[in-house]
């Protein structure tokens, strides 16, 4: 059974399109996460007013976070994810009995499987996903204590103090 160039062709254009609705579907998530943040948002109201300017730059700095912390998060959890999947798949391949008539075709199918798992673990090494993930987490989290700060009473006269 031969495999035609339109049905890899299809199968290709399915991946990339499978790829595209995930990636939205998590920068979608990463936007409007109501649940998080929930007190910053009434801290606003209570702010005085000579901060409420800079309280409010603070509290969009730790949504800009947030919404960075999941996309480094998809990034970092889904290489480290897809390259196991597809890794296990690369193993099934080579002991599926459905393909021993085409040996090349399952030996092509695994490598292919194989290399891109290899990738992917290379790809969020060399990208240093897991430490951005981090770095965006610990950055969110100091805005948040920030406005925190910033409903002190002496935060107005300290504003310099706060900031630094």
């Amino acid at each position: 059974m031969k495999i035609s160039w339109q049905r890899i062709f299809f199968f290709s254009i399915l991946v990339i399109a499978g790829t595209l609705l995930v990636t939205l579907t998590i920068n979608n998530f990463a936007e409007q996460q109501t649940y998080r943040g929930v007190a910053l948002a009434e801290i606003s109201k209570l702010l005085p007013p000579e901060t409420k300017e800079l309280g409010t730059l603070i509290i969009n700095k730790y949504r800009e976070y947030r919404s960075n912390t999941v996309r480094w998060c998809a990034l970092y959890f889904g290489c480290l994810f897809g390259s196991a999947f597809l890794s296990a798949m690369a193993a099934l391949f080579l002991k599926l009995e459905i393909l021993n008539e085409q040996p090349k075709l399952r030996n092509d199918i695994s490598a292919s499987l194989a290399t891109l798992a290899a990738l992917l673990i290379t790809l969020s090494s060399i990208g240093d996903f897991q430490r951005k993930w981090g770095a965006n987490r610990v950055a969110a989290s100091a805005m948040e204590n920030l406005a925190y700060e910033l409903l002190r009473p002496s935060a107005a006269s300290n504003r310099d103090s706060i900031l630094t």
